[in-house]
């Protein structure tokens, strides 16, 4: 079997390892030690329950099919969008 191929794309790369099985290359490959700094791209994230009026949550679910969105996706939104009116400060954070 022949090794893994070198690629000159990064875009090449990713096509062949995502349709090539690389366990049978796992034994040749060279062990690295380095440590890799992982820093989070997004802000932990908590979540919350919301009680609501039957009403309410029936026109949530409607507006966000209209939209073609999950309800809690618009909810977030929503909330988003009120509290970056209420709290400017939060838009730049």
């Amino acid at each position: 079997m022949n090794g893994i191929p070198i690629f000159r794309t990064e875009e090449e790369a990713a096509e062949w390892f995502a349709t090539h099985d690389t366990a049978p290359y796992m034994d040749s490959l060279e062990k690295v030690e380095e440590r890799i700094l992982v820093i989070r791209s997004w802000p932990p994230v908590g979540s919350f329950g919301v009680r609501l009026p039957a009403r309410y949550i029936r026109a949530i679910k409607d507006a966000a099919e209209q939209k073609g969105i999950p309800a809690e996706t618009l909810i977030k939104d929503w909330l988003i969008e009120k509290l970056e009116q209420e709290v400017p400060e939060l838009s730049s954070a």
